[in-house]
């Protein structure tokens, strides 16, 4: 079963705090939904998990294997 565990991610841009200390984890295939007002973090969170950008603290690990600058990891 593959899991996706958000662990204590945080993510500044200047003096705002985009991401705090967030932590969650997806298990199994399915669907999944972020939802919340404009501003709130949603793109953010992905963009660091797409490598797109990276967290100031914190990890993303895709079934225990850290997915930043992971090319095997992105790939799955």
């Amino acid at each position: 079963m593959t899991t996706l565990s958000v662990d204590h991610l945080r993510k500044r841009y200047g003096g705002t705090t985009c991401l705090d200390d967030v932590s969650m984890a997806f298990e199994g295939p399915g669907i999944r939904a972020l939802l919340g007002r404009n501003g709130a973090g949603k793109s953010t969170l992905l963009n660091i998990a797409a490598n797109r950008a990276f967290a100031d603290s914190g990890s993303i690990l895709l079934d225990g294997e850290n997915v930043t600058e992971n090319e095997a990891a992105q790939e799955r």
